[in-house]
């Protein structure tokens, strides 16, 4: 847990205004077919449908524009009536660094629009008006796909330039209209968040995919009442470093999304660029289920993170971590005044394992002998005492798992003297365009009061790999740990490295993946079978490399489970951030209560919770029914959540994120649903979280479950086990009433 938010405001990309007339033929069919010609010359509009979408183009400017993105079936203009450019290009000349933009729709003295099948528009950039870009030509290709009202795109840049080469590229990139008034959008910030009324307010974020705040490559907009929205996505295998933006223009009712990549060998003379794997625009018909329903069917398909699983799950992964239901959290103490750990102490944390129930996970910061956040990575030997707590503490029912950084390297890492970075680690460190260190703070400080730089390490060297190889594989057989937490891995984005002798492509790329799936490749292959990984956060890039993901982080309002959508039974998600102030008690079980609707294990809580009456019963209670349900969470999958009908209040407490008066607005009763489909069972989740009983109504629809049978046998499940049994069919609409602090679940199967 070291995290660094690198949210900015996203530059405006150039408008367009120019709109055509334009005819289509049939679904499918492209219009106006053409060979190349003057980009000032005038050509009418072209038009591509897939199924319900159809895009339409002009390109009698000085490029290429779109004119409308329009689902045909509710007769809804998704594209704002200020569009922005299908692409926009950074070229950086090798010797002076100049910078030169490139757009779609400006800048060209000749563009290209032609038919290369009965479903696929070619796109052509051939020639830009500035004489210093002779060499540099676009091609993009736009496949319609009809049945699912979709279209892909393929892009690529090519460059024979002698002086400019390819910097960023930001594609696709798109401005959506103001839906309606319940009009929503969708980022994949953390677990998700599904944001209503964009549309009417000043929003700019942007951040770093694969990282903390961008943790999947799709966005979406929608409109439950009309039913329709788009999906857009950059279906991109290998999980290469790139930038996802949403920008609002209240004034001009519109959000632009964006998608901005840096090329690999960035700015070096004759750089092209070519999009890894594929862009996808689709019409949704729902919310962000919908859009997460794409995404996974994808993920599962093609991504190269995605793990093995079998019937029983993912194998790989021990059946402790799989199945754990809460985590504990332990500090600097228990090592009071750097002694050895206290027996009380210790004792504290196997009578919190023995109240909840094991196994419990035990993430233990302060184990080795340098201070926190310091002189890192030189962790041994460990204080006294570690190695005997570790026997101590697991044959009590706790998985213990150390920390340690994957990323980092102190520049002064013996105290103030400059031990190991200079002789073994600078080589081997990021370095910027200009040859320098990029180096971080994180607050911690040395012994003479500055504070503490780290040199970020290049995980596509060999030595980096290895060094964080033998701390993990010393960790797990020599001191006995079942787990290791590899700091930042899936938290911080890639640093663009530019020291050639590194060996990987300078800049952007997929060689930072690449180079800790190596990494990660070797520990796993020669760990003990019976140990697991976990990192901080839940960057997709390494799903299947870890265990585990701490999701500490998922803070805002707004939040959907998204992320568990995509990735439920592939891997564990733990451990939230409980501090708090005044609102404490309703904060901790907000996040409690979203935990086990969202498929977490609970907690990531120090041992002393158990002294606190209601809160602790409240986490017995959703620990007990998690541990009910452990294998929906363990091999199963996220479904349709539930609707409910009927006036669910509101509560608001502060989170304590980021120091305080961080205000989260939810629904008192939380609600989800989970699926086993080998098993043929579903389980609907629901929470109260608030002071007063919540009566209501539950509608759901079976089949969306995977389930079949005509009747269907209902079990209501608590902490304590199965209780009451009902009937239903299918269509399911059924009252419920839940207490205050309360966790039930409705379990069903086919009728026997």
């Amino acid at each position: 847990m070291r995290l660094l938010n690198k949210g900015m405001t996203m530059p405006k990309p150039t408008l367009m205004t120019h709109l055509v007339t334009t005819i289509v033929i049939s679904t499918a069919v492209i219009t106006n077919c053409s060979t190349a010609f003057s980009a000032d010359s005038s050509s009418p509009g072209t038009a591509l449908s897939a199924g319900d979408l159809r895009l339409s183009l002009d390109s009698s400017g000085e490029g290429i524009r779109l004119t409308s993105l329009s689902d045909t079936a509710t007769k809804v203009e998704l594209l704002a009536a200020k569009p922005v450019p299908l692409f926009g290009m950074t070229l950086r000349e090798g010797q002076a660094g100049q910078e030169v933009r490139l757009d779609a729709d400006a800048g060209w003295s000749q563009v290209a629009v032609a038919l290369k099948s009965d479903k696929e528009l070619e796109l052509k950039w051939i020639a830009a008006k500035d004489s210093r870009l002779t060499g540099v030509q676009v091609t993009a290709r736009a496949t319609a796909d009809v049945a699912a009202s979709a279209i892909r795109w393929q892009f690529e840049v090519q460059n024979t330039n002698s002086h400019w080469g390819v910097w960023r590229v930001a594609f696709p990139q798109a401005a959506i209209a103001d839906l309606g008034d319940g009009a929503c959008a969708f980022v994949p910030r953390g677990p998700g968040e599904a944001t209503p009324g964009l549309w009417k307010r000043n929003f700019q974020f942007r951040d770093t995919y694969p990282g903390a705040w961008m943790t999947m490559q799709f966005m979406a907009a929608y409109d439950l009442s009309k039913k329709t929205g788009l999906y857009i996505g950059l279906h991109d295998p290998t999980g290469s470093t790139k930038d996802l933006a949403v920008d609002t223009r209240p004034a001009e009712k519109s959000v632009v999304f964006q998608f901005d990549v840096p090329a690999e060998n960035m700015g070096q003379p004759g750089t092209g660029y070519r999009c890894e794997g594929e862009a996808v625009w689709q019409l949704i018909r729902g919310d962000w289920f919908d859009a997460a329903l794409i995404y996974r069917n994808w993920v599962r398909r093609q991504a190269a993170w995605y793990p093995k699983l079998g019937p029983d799950g993912r194998s790989d992964t021990v059946p402790e971590m799989r199945t754990l239901a809460a985590w504990s959290l332990g500090g600097a103490d228990p090592w009071p005044a750097g002694g050895p750990p206290s027996a009380e102490k210790l004792a504290q944390f196997k009578e919190f394992a023995k109240r909840v129930g094991p196994p419990v996970g035990m993430h233990w910061y302060g184990w080795h002998q340098n201070p926190f956040d310091n002189d890192y990575p030189h962790y041994f030997p460990a204080r006294d005492g570690f190695k005997q707590a570790v026997a101590d503490l697991q044959s009590s029912g706790l998985l213990v798992m150390p920390y340690i950084n994957g990323r980092l390297w102190d520049t002064r890492d013996r105290g103030t003297e400059d031990f190991e970075f200079s002789k073994l680690a600078k080589a081997n460190a990021v370095k910027d365009e200009r040859g320098q260190l990029i180096t971080e703070e994180y607050g911690s400080k040395e012994s003479d009061g500055s504070n503490v730089k780290f040199s970020v390490m290049c995980p596509a060297t060999r030595f980096w790999q290895d060094r964080v190889h033998e701390i993990t594989l010393t960790l797990f057989k020599e001191y006995g740990v079942k787990g290791v937490y590899i700091d930042q891995i899936a938290a911080m984005f890639a640093r663009p490295c530019f020291d050639p002798s590194h060996g990987h492509p300078l800049g952007g790329g997929h060689w930072w993946a690449d180079g800790y799936r190596k990494m990660l490749d070797d520990i796993r292959r020669d760990m003990p079978k019976d140990c697991f990984l976990t990192t901080e956060c839940n960057a997709e890039a390494f799903v299947r490399w870890f265990d585990g993901y701490l999701t500490w982080h998922w803070q805002n309002e707004g939040q959907v489970p998204a992320f568990s959508t995509v990735y439920g039974g592939a891997l564990q998600l733990f451990g939230r951030s409980y501090s708090g102030g005044p609102t404490r008690d309703l904060a901790l079980r907000m996040k409690a209560g979203q935990q086990l609707t969202f498929g977490e294990q609970i907690g990531w809580l120090g041992p002393e919770v158990i002294n606190e009456k209601s809160n602790f019963e409240f986490l017995q209670n959703v620990i007990g029914l998690r541990r009910q349900l452990q294998q929906y969470f363990a091999t199963g999958e996220m479904a349709r959540p539930p609707k409910i009908e009927g006036e669910v209040p509101t509560v608001k407490a502060d989170w304590g994120w980021g120091g305080g008066n961080w205000w989260i607005n939810d629904r008192a009763l939380l609600t989800t649903a989970w699926v086993r489909p080998t098993e043929h069972s579903a389980a609907a989740i629901f929470v109260n979280v608030s002071d007063q009983p919540i009566n209501a109504t539950v509608l759901l629809n079976a089949a969306e479950y995977g389930l079949t049978a005509e009747k269907l046998e209902g079990t209501v499940v608590t902490s304590g086990g199965p209780g009451d049994r009902f009937e239903s069919g299918l269509e399911l609409r059924r009252p419920i009433s839940v207490p205050p602090h309360e966790a039930v679940a409705w379990e069903f199967k086919p009728a026997r």
